[in-house]
C-alpha cells in the first residue's frame, strides 16, 4: 500500500489508535512517517520543492572531467543502470533487472570517495538490503576505478596538491579547485570562491600495509568519535568529498538565490538535496522553477543539473 502524507494525516487527525494500527502497523510508524507531513504552506500558498538527482555523483565527474560520465547525464540515461551493466556484463534497467541496478546506484553514489570492497559490501546491505561477497564487492570496486579512471586520478591529485600546498605555502591548483595555505589554515578554495578551512595542517609519515612509507596530511578537528579537538589524518577521497559535498551546497544556494530573487518563488527550507520554496498559489508555474533550479551557476559551467521536482501543500519525500 502506498502511504501518502495526506491520507496518513487524514487518517492521525480521526485520533483512532486501532484504525491506524491496522492501516499502518503501528500508532509510533505512523508518528514517524508523517513528521515531514508537518511541514504545511501557508495558507494561500503552495510548496515547490526540488530534489537534485545524483548531484555528488554529477559533481564528481565534473571535477574528474568524466566527459563520458556527464554526456550520459546530459542525455538523461540511467546512470545506475549503465554502471550495472559494466559491473555484470549484460543489458540492466531498472525494470528487468532491479537488484543488479541497485548495485550499480550504490557504485555510483558511493565509490567516488575511494570507498573499498569491505565497505562496499556493508554500504550495499545497509542502503538496499542485497547481500554480496567481499569477492563481487571487489569487482566492483575494481570496474568503476577502471570505468572513471579520472575520478581516481582525482584522488591522488587531490591529496598530492594539498600536501604540496602545506610542506611549500604556496597555491596548487587541481582543476576546479585550489589549495593554498594562509596563516594557520589549509584552505580549499572551491569553483564559487567559497573556501573549506583544516586548521594547523601538517605533513607527516605513515606506512601503507604493502610496505611503502607515503606522506600522510593532519588537521586539528573534531573527532566524529570521541568528539574531541584533535589531530585528525585525511586522505584524497575524503578530500574530493569535502570539496563534491560542498560543490553541492553551492549550487543549492546559488538556485535558491536565483529563486529569491524572481519575488516569487520564496526559499523556507532546504533538506539535504532538495530546495523548498513557498508559491502564492495564483503565482509560478513548476516549468519556471525547475529553470531556476536547473540553471548552472556561472562558475560551474558544463557541468549537468537533474532535479524531480513537485508542488503541493504538504510537504512529503
Amino acid at each position: 500500500m502506498k502511504i501518502t502524507q495526506e491520507g496518513l494525516w487524514a487518517d492521525l487527525k480521526i485520533r483512532n489508535p486501532k484504525v491506524i494500527t491496522a492501516k499502518y502497523g503501528s500508532v509510533l510508524g505512523a508518528l514517524s512517517h508523517a513528521l515531514r507531513g508537518a511541514i504545511v504552506a501557508a495558507e494561500g500558498k503552495t510548496l515547490f520543492v526540488a530534489d537534485y538527482s545524483a548531484i555528488e555523483a554529477r559533481v564528481v565527474m565534473w571535477l574528474a572531467g568524466e566527459e563520458e560520465a556527464l554526456e550520459s547525464f546530459r542525455r538523461g540515461e540511467d546512470i545506475y543502470s549503465v554502471m550495472a551493466s559494466e559491473i555484470y556484463n549484460k543489458p540492466c534497467s531498472k525494470e528487468d533487472t532491479p537488484d543488479e541496478r541497485q548495485v550499480g546506484k550504490t557504485a555510483i553514489l558511493g565509490l567516488g570517495f575511494q570507498m573499498g570492497a569491505s565497505k562496499f559490501v556493508a554500504t550495499v546491505e545497509k542502503m538496499t538490503g542485497i547481500i554480496i561477497s567481499e569477492e563481487m564487492a571487489k569487482q566492483v570496486v575494481d570496474t568503476y576505478r577502471a570505468k572513471f579512471a579520472g575520478v581516481k586520478q582525482l584522488w591522488w591529485e587531490m591529496e598530492a596538491a594539498a600536501i604540496r600546498a602545506v610542506k611549500g605555502r604556496k597555491s596548487c591548483t587541481v582543476g576546479h579547485v585550489k589549495w593554498v595555505v594562509e596563516g594557520f589554515f589549509l584552505y580549499c578554495e572551491l569553483p564559487s570562491g567559497r573556501r573549506l578551512a583544516y586548521p594547523f595542517p601538517k605533513v607527516g609519515s605513515k606506512a601503507t600495509p604493502w610496505g611503502e612509507v607515503r606522506p600522510q596530511l593532519t588537521f586539528m578537528g573534531i573527532s566524529p568519535i570521541t568528539h574531541k579537538w584533535t589531530r585528525m589524518h585525511t586522505y584524497g577521497g575524503s578530500l574530493v568529498e569535502n570539496a563534491v559535498q560542498a560543490i553541492a551546497r553551492d549550487l543549492l544556494a546559488d538556485a535558491l538565490l536565483a529563486c529569491e530573487n524572481t519575488g516569487i518563488y520564496l526559499p523556507v527550507l532546504s533538506v539535504h538535496d532538495e530546495g523548498i520554496c513557498e508559491v502564492n498559489d495564483a503565482a509560478g508555474s513548476l516549468q519556471e522553477f525547475n529553470r531556476l533550479m536547473t540553471t548552472s551557476s556561472k562558475w560551474a559551467k558544463g557541468l549537468p543539473i537533474g532535479i524531480e521536482s513537485w508542488k503541493g501543500k504538504r510537504y512529503h519525500k
